[in-house]
């Protein structure tokens, strides 16, 4: 199938893909959308080994693969804008465009090790009402403590789009530095949107990116 007009919107940790349908409803003339589930980050997944992102963008390219979709334009927000940095540095010719929101580059280690020792303090059945068990949360975290995009980020050759939320304050430092990594990157902030921009602000989300996909395709 051809996929050059076809987006594929990957969801944040503790989402799921229904959290993209504003956009995938309301793309410009010519676009498709398709939200795509994070493989393993189901309550009824089975968890093989620890997660990580090589494995998380494998298992996407394989359900696209499986959906006949070569070359596609790539949306993610948050731990789902991490994975589509991932695959857009690793097959740059599949890879269309970017649009990267409320991203990072090296999640804060001192965050991530208090978010992890606090979370596995939370009971599970607290967890359990974000859509995951508790063990596939605590090995979500732990992968991404591991994540460093510092030095590959000139690597990415699809034009991209930077957004983030003007509330996000832990993900502006990020945004602006994605931005100044990436060689060809447009990036917006999105006025009073905290980290969840493209559902608590999906209008302005989908006017930035719909913006994007008309300027430069």
């Amino acid at each position: 199938m051809d996929g050059e007009h076809t987006v594929i919107f990957i969801h944040g940790l503790g989402d799921s893909p229904e959290a993209w349908n504003h956009q995938v409803n309301h793309l410009p003339a010519g676009f498709t959308g398709m939200a795509i589930r994070i493989p393993g980050l189901r309550a009824g997944d089975e968890i093989s080994g620890e997660f990580s992102l090589p494995a998380a963008s494998a298992g996407i390219l394989s359900e696209l693969d499986h959906r006949g979709v070569d070359n596609f334009h790539l949306c993610g927000l948050s731990l789902g804008a991490m994975i589509a940095l991932q695959i857009a540095i690793d097959h740059p010719e599949r890879v269309r465009s970017l649009t990267l929101a409320a991203g990072q580059v090296t999640p804060p280690r001192t965050v991530m090790r208090t978010q992890t020792a606090i979370m596995r303090l939370v009971p599970a059945r607290l967890i359990a009402r974000s859509g995951l068990r508790k063990p596939q949360l605590l090995s979500v975290l732990r992968g991404v403590a591991k994540v460093d995009f510092s030095t590959r980020l000139a690597e990415v050759t699809a034009p991209t789009l930077v957004l983030c939320g003007s509330r996000d304050r832990a993900n502006l430092p990020a945004a602006r530095a994605l931005a100044a990594g990436i060689p060809d990157t447009d990036l917006h902030i999105i006025g009073g949107a905290g980290h969840q921009v493209n559902t608590q602000k999906p209008e302005l989300f989908t006017s930035a990116l719909n913006g994007f996909l008309v300027e430069r395709f």
